[in-house]
């Protein structure tokens, strides 16, 4: 398995590879009006309107004020694509499935339903997203506001 890992608030997260469309430099975020808090907006993406999902919102993190060194990390998954604001990607990894262990079973800044496994990579542990997980509850709230990024993006 293939991960892309990155940092949230000076702790690793990893996800899969396969959901991956590519990494950019964080650009303006356009707001849209009655959105849930954890979307930030829309980016237009060579003439796409991208959702952009607020990792840290999501997992309930203390949100950071938005720098130029955060990255958004485009994924797709059943043709829908959102982008998620990272603080910085960190590289990709190639890992076994044996190196996966259970998440921990509480942890106090982490909404521990969001993770499906720890890996270790090097001296760090790497919190695994269950971007699937993520995704169908982002779907669910995307579902109400498919119209508004439609008329955004005609």
């Amino acid at each position: 398995m293939t991960l892309v890992t990155f940092s949230l608030k000076n702790v690793h997260y990893s996800i899969d590879v396969t959901f991956v469309e590519e990494v950019i430099p964080l650009p303006a975020i356009t707001p849209v009006a009655k959105l849930p808090s954890f979307f930030c907006g829309v980016i237009n993406l060579r003439g796409c309107a991208v959702p952009i999902i607020e990792l840290r919102k999501w997992l309930d993190l203390e949100v950071a004020c938005h720098e130029l060194s955060n990255d958004i990390i485009v994924i797709k998954v059943d043709k829908k694509i959102m982008g998620l604001i990272v603080d910085k990607v960190l590289s990709v990894v190639d890992i076994q499935d044996h190196q996966i262990i259970p998440p921990p079973t509480m942890h106090e800044d982490i909404d521990i339903k969001y993770i499906s496994g720890v890996v270790q990579l090097d001296s760090r542990l790497s919190m695994l997203i269950d971007l699937e997980e993520i995704l169908n509850m982002a779907d669910r709230s995307l579902a109400c506001i498919d119209l508004k990024l439609s008329e955004i993006s005609s």
